[in-house]
């Protein structure tokens, strides 16, 4: 029976390398070579072993499944053990072709064949771990955590300490993959000391791979973990180097190698050393092709690692190049979490080359599917955290439960004692003793029974109290690092939308007698403002989108874009209507949509306000916006047309021009809507916006102060204003002295 445990050995290997589903060139030469030998006289025992062979040494899984159900077909009903070598090929080929409710099926047949007998024993822990990588795959917690269990007795039982790292291997993996970080240390702990028990010192390095993959995990900015969890990444290297390692571990030394990478990269993210960049590039150097050439979907995490190591050495073409190297791994069943990483790679790379508009629409897609990953997770908590704590709690209830039988039989034993010394002392002499004893005994028993009910009932009370109280703070964790990751993307879509707009120091360069107060609601800003000057012509746009958040964001990147394409020339900067007119189509086209349900009809109020080279006129257009100009003290209200910037707006009539004439130390102000529509006002006033009138006086008052008392005036009246009130808008406020 060699053949029969050595497809045992094989499909234990199995578990540990995923082989390539494409068959090599030498499988049908090896599968003619086999079928040559069967003839129709050939006994089916024989058939069955023939059968077997071809299963058992061919690489392809399709192969591998239909000699599998060949060789099970020509068993003999009585041999099991042949059975057992034909069933753990058919599930290893369902699962390596992704059917998995298949393998499932198939292994439950299989289990059925080993019962309890001990002999069959191995064959059990085989297909135990067989079906529960198969749950694992169609995300059946419960199921896998059974037969890990399963495999830890089973293991035990026989003194395969092997098997039983194994089961704390998968374990450790099941608490990290769930941010288990008290559950994974536990069972860290348990793996190390058993493999150093036994001297298993493949499973010593994963004890110390495993050790440092936690660390990472709860280091977050603290870079003395990090160091620490590098130190056992070192250890358990440095034991893989002494060892001679079968091909069954490759995928387990290339995921050593892949930690490492990430390791080192996120220290050089976060301390900003270059040496350590390098270092992680000495890991993707040799993790080589591995995962690209085995089509494993890892490659998305390796090539990550390596576009941000670019990035850091400021080769953002190359960073871009690596990233969709790994475009074909994206395939439909890929994992959520896979995409939100490539898609937020794409927009730093776009970002770092200066394409704002690519790197704000893949930072938009990253952010939707770390969406997706976040509620997948918030609704799988519960059923991840019962089963967790089912692993952690079993062996204690597994003692507590030996612990109560083992008093029970020594209460026995001594209650036995008494009644043969009190029989054989006389009955008649001591009758009104044990009369008594007797009734104490069942005073005794029946008072320790109601304690034991009562502290039973308490003790369950406390516990379920205790896992609700966990339940409740795993959650709060959870829907804190939800709050965490929003906010750190919205943060980093204002400082795309920043670098998208004009520095202080280009807008103080063109208008140098100016200020600008720019206050927006929710971080990213709906507002938005821009200025140039061309061969004279100096403008300044100011505008006010749909919203505020990150929808007013969009629009307004969408505004900028618009505006350094349509105003660059001479002709745009002495007819800022016919920019609005571009400005429209533009808008309007890019929020189309041919599906009714994704069409939106949003916009944005404009103002443009260009002044000639010889500083004495001001052309101005506007779209729902009003200028004022303050000259000797006297307000001249500039009014636009009354239409947006936008789909809302289905007219065809153009925007207009107005000219006005102006001269030195003249202020203009441009202001978008939510300055005056701002709630606030002393305690007869509370709750009230601006009133118009009163921002008029306001300005005329101020006009005649230099630039800078005039921004301290307006924060001051603003702020002053505000009081307590919730900022309702996004607030822009631009003042020009000519």
């Amino acid at each position: 029976m060699s053949w029969i445990y050595a497809t045992i050995a094989a499909a234990a290997l199995c578990l540990f390398c995923s082989v390539s589903s494409v068959a090599q060139d030498s499988d049908k030469e090896y599968v003619d070579s086999i079928l040559a030998l069967i003839t129709p006289q050939t006994p089916d025992t024989t058939k069955a072993r023939l059968y077997h062979d071809i299963a058992l040494h061919c690489y392809a899984a399709d192969i591998v499944k239909k000699y599998g159900w060949l060789s099970l077909r020509h068993c003999a009903p009585e041999d099991t053990m042949a059975q057992a070598g034909a069933y753990s090929c058919i599930i290893w080929a369902c699962q390596i072709r992704g059917e998995a409710r298949e393998a499932i099926r198939v292994a439950h047949k299989a289990l059925s064949l080993c019962g309890d007998v001990d002999k069959f024993q191995w064959p059990k822990l085989n297909f135990l771990t067989l079906l529960s990588a198969c749950y694992d795959d169609v995300n059946q917690l419960d199921s896998s955590l059974w037969c890990q269990n399963q495999i830890i007795d089973v293991s035990t039982r026989l003194g395969d300490f092997d098997y039983l790292c194994y089961g704390y291997f998968r374990l450790i993996n099941l608490c990290l993959d769930r941010h288990f970080d008290e559950a994974s240390v536990e069972f860290i702990d348990s793996l190390e000391a058993v493999s150093k028990r036994h001297n298993l010192y493949h499973h010593i390095a994963q004890a110390y791979y495993l050790r440092s993959v936690q660390q990472s995990h709860i280091a977050g900015d603290t870079v003395s973990i990090l160091l620490s969890s590098a130190d056992n990444l070192r250890t358990s290297l440095a034991i893989y180097d002494t060892l001679q390692l079968p091909p069954g571990v490759a995928s387990l030394y290339h995921s050593v190698l892949l930690h490492g990478q990430s390791l080192y990269q996120q220290l050089a993210d976060l301390t900003g050393d270059e040496r350590y960049a390098d270092t992680c590039y000495l890991f993707y150097e040799k993790i080589g092709t591995w995962y690209k050439d085995n089509g494993f979907t890892d490659y998305i995490i390796q090539q990550n690692n390596y576009c941000n190591y670019l990035l850091m050495k400021n080769r953002p073409k190359d960073a871009l190049k690596a990233i969709k190297d790994c475009e074909p791994f994206l395939k439909d069943s890929i994992h959520q979490l896979f995409r939100q990483m490539y898609h937020n790679s794409l927009a730093n790379c776009y970002y770092a080359l200066g394409d704002y508009s690519q790197a704000l629409a893949n930072r938009k897609m990253g952010v939707e599917y770390q969406m997706l990953v976040n509620n997948e997770n918030t609704t799988n908590l519960m059923s991840d955290f019962r089963a967790v704590v089912y692993a952690r709690q079993r062996s204690k209830l597994d003692e507590i439960e030996r612990a109560r039988i083992e008093m029970e039989n020594r209460y026995e034993s001594h209650h036995s004692k008494i009644i043969l010394y009190i029989t054989i002392g006389g009955l008649i002499l001591f009758i009104a003793a044990v009369g008594f004893l007797l009734r104490s005994f069942v005073l005794k028993r029946r008072t320790n029974g109601e304690l034991f009910v009562k502290n039973s009932l308490l003790s369950q009370q406390r516990e379920e109290i205790e896992v609700q109280r966990d339940v409740l703070s795993s959650q709060q964790q959870g829907l804190e690092k939800i709050n965490r990751n929003i906010m750190a993307s919205v943060n980093y879509a204002q400082r795309i939308q920043h670098a998208a707009m004009l520095s202080d120091d280009d807008f103080k360069r063109i208008f140098p007698e100016s200020f600008l107060f720019f206050r927006p609601k929710s971080i990213v800003s709906g507002d938005f403002y821009y200025a140039a000057e061309i061969e004279g012509y100096k403008v300044m746009v100011l505008a006010d989108c749909t919203g505020h958040g990150i929808p007013g964001g969009f629009l307004s990147m969408l505004g900028i874009f618009g505006l350094k394409e349509f105003l660059h020339s001479v002709d745009d900067a002495n007819n800022p209507a016919s920019v609005l007119d571009k400005m429209k189509l533009f808008v309007t086209n890019s929020l189309a949509s041919e599906q009714t349900d994704l069409s939106i009809s949003d916009g944005m109020d404009m103002v443009i306000c260009s002044f000639a080279p010889d500083g004495k006129t001001m052309k101005f257009a506007s779209a729902n916006q009003t200028a004022i100009v303050i000259s000797d003290g006297k307000i001249i209200r500039l009014v636009g047309d009354s239409m947006s910037v936008g789909k809302d707006d289905e007219s065809n009539v153009n925007f207009t021009n107005t000219e006005v004439s102006v001269k030195k130390d003249d202020m203009v102000y441009l202001f978008s809507d939510g300055i005056y529509e701002q709630k606030g006002g002393a305690e007869q006033d509370a709750g009230k916006s601006i009133p118009k009138a009163d921002l008029e006086g306001f300005f005329t008052k101020i006009s005649v102060e230099d630039i800078e008392n005039q921004y301290k005036s307006v924060v001051e009246h603003i702020d002053g204003w505000c009081n307590v009130d919730e900022q309702t808008d996004d607030m822009s406020l631009i003042g020009i002295k000519v």
